[in-house]
């Protein structure tokens, strides 16, 4: 129970960013603005770090040295962070030539693409069963959005082939952390998600970033620039590093279908018209991401149970 309810938190927080980004683009452009999350983000994970370590009683040098002696695992934790930075650039790019939508509706291939990558780089065999798991889940999250949009079909445009490569970048990244984030726990891993990250972010924010046009002096940019920061950035790497060790990735990117349910459901909250929801484009939608959640874990649940048995009746 207290993995389904942080798994939620995870979900609410990652709808919550997708909705204060759209804010953040009066007062800074989205490359500054991830510069600004990995920058901030680095240095108060830096101080949590520090003093959970200095709770702990261990010698804060000799585990930041611990952090970097091996050159392996700084190799990996490169890859994963360029592949989560790679990810937002492409982002960015796609939306000078394609719609939110379409980068909407392309982002619930997510989890599909990351079955398929841990099936083939992990070695992890996906059932046909979770497989149906997972389309009936992408198919259900476009639902959400299209009934939602008020928009009955998708024009591909030449932006998107920007994005679902972006959108491979990003499934590479969440089962990477799955394959090479073992070795450390979910602050350390998170804080050197960020280190890595802003190194890639850095140049390009100088280069690409208008860093000349960001209103460093309104408020509005500290209030949803610190939330993302904290919340949506802070939270959701401890958190992700957390669920991918203990939940596996597959399930994590299954419940990344209802990202577009909350984030429908909070702009109808706010603009009073909750029953805009309960027509039958959003409900389906709704049914088939519950119906996909079912089936993923529930195969998932199978495939521990024959795991826990199979290795005790191995020692009778």
């Amino acid at each position: 129970m207290r993995q389904f309810f942080t798994l939620l938190v995870w979900t609410w927080l990652m709808a919550s960013s997708f909705i204060v980004s759209g804010f953040m683009i009066d007062y800074a452009s989205p490359i500054a603005t991830s510069a600004f999350r990995f920058i901030v983000a680095l240095l108060v994970m830096s101080l949590v770090l520090i003093l959970s370590w200095r709770k702990s009683k261990l010698a804060i040098r000799d585990q930041f040295k611990q952090l970097f002696l091996s050159k392996e695992r700084l190799f990996h934790y490169v890859l994963i962070s360029g592949a989560l930075v790679w990810f937002f650039i492409g982002l960015f790019v796609a939306l000078q030539s394609t719609t939110p939508l379409n980068t909407s509706v392309l982002y619930t291939l997510v989890p599909l693409i990351g079955v398929f990558i841990a099936r083939f780089w992990l070695k992890e065999a996906a059932p046909w069963l979770r497989i149906s798991g997972f389309v009936i889940g992408s198919a259900g999250a476009m639902i959400v959005l299209f009934s939602t949009q008020g928009v009955s079909g998708f024009e591909w445009h030449s932006g998107d082939y920007i994005f679902l490569g972006a959108c491979f970048l990003l499934a590479l990244h969440v089962v990477s952390v799955q394959k090479w984030g073992r070795s450390l726990g979910a602050l350390s891993g998170a804080f050197m998600i960020m280190l890595f990250g802003t190194l890639w972010l850095l140049p390009i924010a100088l280069l690409w970033g208008n860093l000349s046009d960001v209103k460093w002096q309104s408020s509005g940019f500290w209030l949803y620039g610190l939330y993302l920061t904290i919340f949506t950035t802070l939270f959701t790497f401890v958190l992700q590093q957390r669920l991918v060790m203990t939940a596996g990735a597959s399930r994590l990117l299954a419940f990344s279908y209802t990202i577009p349910i909350w984030v429908a459901l909070f702009i109808a909250t706010v603009n009073g018209r909750l029953s805009n929801l309960f027509d039958w484009g959003f409900l389906l939608g709704l049914l088939c991401v519950f119906v996909a959640l079912l089936l993923i874990d529930g195969t998932l649940i199978l495939a521990k149970v024959k795991r826990i048995y199979g290795s005790s009746s191995i020692k009778k």
